[in-house]
């Protein structure tokens, strides 16, 4: 999801507020790789039409996501839910 990475990197430079630390890394999980307010910023961004999830159409602009669409549609739903998207991101599963 390289495009989403690059459009979180973006993000960073456009917080407004602050952000908290990050979780201590347990044997059990690894730490995520992007803050909550990271992966806000980049879901906003892509959702174009702020329904609160991603279409495949709004998803076809960032290759990345694009490309691991069906990896990260967790329920099949043709959609990408914020949980989706920042379990995807984070490499883990959406509950």
């Amino acid at each position: 999801m390289s495009a989403a990475a690059a459009l979180l990197a973006m993000g960073s430079a456009h917080a407004q507020t602050p952000e908290a630390p990050a979780p201590v890394a347990t044997a059990e999980a690894p730490a995520p790789r992007y803050t909550t307010s990271k992966l806000e910023f980049a879901f906003n961004y892509m959702d174009g039409d702020r329904d609160g999830k991603i279409s495949r159409a709004e998803a076809a602009g960032f290759r990345g996501v694009a490309k691991h669409f069906d990896e990260a549609d967790a329920d099949r739903d043709n959609f990408l839910s914020r949980a989706e998207f920042d379990a995807a991101m984070n490499h883990g599963k959406a509950e």
